[in-house]
Parts: C-alpha cells; structure tokens; sequence
C-alpha cells in the first residue's frame, strides 16, 4: 500500500521552520499517520516526537523512518494526543520547538478494518484508540432516536438527521446494526433520489458523526491544545489542520486566550508562574490546499491549516 501523501506539506515546514533548519531542535507530530510529515522534519537534523492512537500507522510510519535511516532522532509512542503533555516529559520532549496537529486520517488508516470507510464492508467499530470502550455499532444499537438526530446534526450538520434517525430505530428492532454495509445501505435506501445531488453517499455525513463521537475528537482538540502549548518555548510555533467547521472552531478560538503558564515538572506536577502566554495567530485566514494539491490529493480539499507562535505576556 503507498503511503498517504501528507497535506500542507511544503507549508508546514515553512512555518515550523521559519529558517529551513531543524537540526538539533525538538518536534512533536501528535498525529503521526503514515509519518510523512515527520520524516521532512527529520531531514532537516530535527529530533521528533510521534505520537499516534493507532498502532497499525505507528508501525507503518516507523517502518518507512527507519528505512530511510533516519530513526536515530525519532521516538514514536503510542496514545493519545489528549495526554501529549505526559508522553512528551516522558519521552523527553518537555520543552520543544514546534507541533503538529493534522486531524486528518491517513489513507492506510481508511483502509484498515476498523469501520470508518463503508467502501468495504466492514465492523461498525471506529475506534482508532483500542483502549475506548464505545464502538459506533454501540451508539446505533442504544440511543434513542432523538440522541442519534442530534448526534448527526451537531457533529456533521446532516440535514436528514431526524429521518436518519428514524430509520436506524426502526431497522435495529428488526437486527442489530453490525457492520458498516448495513448501515450504509439502510441510509442510501431512506434518502431521496437527489439527495446532495450526487456529490456524496447519503451516508458520509452520519459516519463522520459517529467517528466524531466514538474517539471523542473535539474533547481530545480541547484537553490537547492547551498542554501542547505549554510544551512550546516561547517564540515557537503550533500547526493545526483541521478538516471540519467544529474543529477549525475550536483552533480558532484557542488562538484567542491569554493561558496561564504552568511550569510541568518531571513527575508531571504543574505550578503556576508569574507569566502567562497567547497563541498569536500569524496569519488573518486559513491556509488552504492549492488547486495543484487538490488535483493531486482530493483528501485534502477541505483541510484549513492555522499556525499559532507562543508570546509571553
């Protein structure tokens, strides 16, 4: 399988490394993927962090590292990016000079047999992180009809949510939903003929949902972006590529609040100190994927990229 082109590249390495050269400084890529990403990082003499919930892309990724010989200056760690500030002390990472978030997934990890692509037929699971306990067939199977509409409105804006919902009722008192066929076709065969004219199945926006909510994606954003934050030495910089509204909304206003700074210590303790920071936002909009890239990669059509630097104040 070819590995996942990553998004934003040549724009990454130009806000994270402002002068081109890493060598010597530390990185964090709490997203790790396929490890595209953090390989150019390592080209540059950087050392890098990558963290990844997944074990399937943490192997890929530090297969394809080491085969590049490049795997004397990288630690990869398998977790959760919502305790980025515990597995960076930990792994040494404390104080560091740029992270990554690409909240994206990689084409391996739609292909694997967790259920988060209905292009084959698979487990309705959508667990990314093993250690979860809720699986998407769990939500479909339990909540009532009015907690799955709104599900599907707030996590994807599906404007069939309270039919969606409806349907799944229905069918679950009939057979349990257990795969990611069965659900597919059970909305493909609910929806109207023209529903988003063509564009997309009529189940995309209710699987987005459901992945949402099963890896906790937006609680994850919040708890990580502030620990992230303060991993950073003052003047260095955040990237964070999201690839829906909820997302970018949480980026965004993060941007915006003075944090407190905590000193961390080893044992993972925190006590306040007399300064406090901002993540300044450096650019006044998103950047987005070029046509060029688009045509290349159509995965990353809807990515925005916002760059953050720490200033103390």
């Amino acid at each position: 399988m070819p590995y996942h082109l990553p998004v934003l590249k040549e724009e990454v390495l130009r806000y994270l490394l402002p002068k081109m050269q890493g060598k010597g400084k530390k990185y964090i890529d709490a997203t790790l993927g396929d490890g595209g990403h953090a390989l150019e990082l390592l080209k540059t003499g950087a050392q890098v962090l990558g963290i990844d919930c997944y074990k399937g892309s943490l192997n890929r990724a530090s297969e394809r590292i080491e085969q590049e010989g490049l795997n004397e200056d990288f630690v990869s760690v398998l977790g959760n990016f919502r305790h980025i500030e515990k597995i960076a002390i930990e792994s040494g990472f404390s104080k560091v000079s740029g992270i990554l978030f690409d909240l994206g997934f990689s084409s391996s990890e739609l292909e694997e047999d967790v259920g988060l692509s209905f292009t084959n037929d698979q487990p309705l699971d959508m667990r990314l992180d093993r250690t979860l306990g809720v699986t998407a067939a769990d939500l479909v199977n339990a909540l009532p009809e009015n907690r799955l509409a709104e599900i599907f409105r707030e996590y994807s804006g599906e404007i069939l949510a309270k039919k969606f919902a409806k349907a799944i009722v229905s069918a679950r008192d009939l057979q349990k939903l257990q795969t990611t066929k069965q659900l597919a076709e059970l909305l493909k065969s609910v929806a109207p003929p023209g529903y988003e004219r063509g564009r997309i199945h009529p189940a995309t926006r209710v699987f987005q949902a459901l992945r949402i909510v099963v890896n906790d994606e937006i609680e994850n954003l919040k708890t990580a972006l502030p620990q992230a934050a303060r991993l950073l030495l003052p003047g260095e910089r955040m990237v964070v590529i999201s690839f829906h509204s909820l997302e970018d909304k949480v980026a965004k206003q993060f941007g915006q609040i003075v944090q407190p700074a905590l000193e961390v210590s080893a044992d993972n303790s925190k006590s306040s100190s007399r300064s406090s920071y901002v993540m300044k936002e450096l650019t006044d909009k998103p950047i987005v994927p070029s046509e060029e890239e688009v045509a290349k990669n159509v995965r990353s059509r809807s990515a925005k990229m916002r760059i953050f630097e720490k200033s103390l104040v």
